[in-house]
């Protein structure tokens, strides 16, 4: 588990908050996605130093709450990366091995291992996933991609594509200046 700092926690909450484009206060109080995600970043903040252990532990509890409220469930130890969107809200779970920046994530989105052998997916940077897609097992996302909705990916997906279908094969190549 790395250590965050405050203020990274900050800044990270802020990074966070630009892809929703509404204010900080509307947002925590109106937009799941955002409320879940910021809530995650204090959780894993407390959950590193000592003296907070008690406000963890509470936090824990809440992060509990806001799963079943929500529909999110996402490990409290994980910590997110950087600009990390939940677009629409309900029917998430989110457990990859590792994740790059910029993900952006819609409803009913399932990132994880298979058949309890605990390998999970490990997911780029500029990652989009559509509504019900689903990466299961130990596959590799690359940079720039973006995953249809509904498609099921089972198989590694190269940089600089948009995948679709079940089982998920590359339908286009993206140019880097479409990015």
């Amino acid at each position: 588990m790395n250590k965050v700092s405050l203020k990274e926690t900050r800044r990270l909450i802020l990074q966070d908050l630009k892809g929703y484009h509404e204010p900080f206060i509307k947002s925590v109080l109106f937009i799941p996605g955002f409320k879940y995600t910021f809530h995650h970043r204090l959780c894993y903040y407390f959950s590193q130093h000592l003296w907070s252990k008690p406000i963890f532990y509470l936090y824990w509890l809440y992060m509990k709450h806001l799963t079943y409220l929500t529909g999110i469930q996402m490990s409290w130890n994980w910590s997110l990366p950087e600009s990390f969107v939940i677009a629409h809200f309900g029917g998430i779970i989110f457990f990859p091995s590792s994740c790059g920046k910029h993900i952006y994530l819609r409803q009913n989105v399932t990132v994880g291992g298979g058949r309890g052998n605990g390998k999970h997916p490990r997911i780029g940077n500029h990652v989009e996933f559509g509504a019900n897609a689903i990466v299961i097992g130990d596959v590799q996302i690359g940079d720039n991609v973006k995953i249809a909705a509904g498609s099921v990916v089972t198989h590694d997906v190269p940089s600089n594509c948009i995948v679709g279908g079940v089982p998920a094969k590359v339908i286009k190549i993206i140019e880097e200046k479409q990015l």
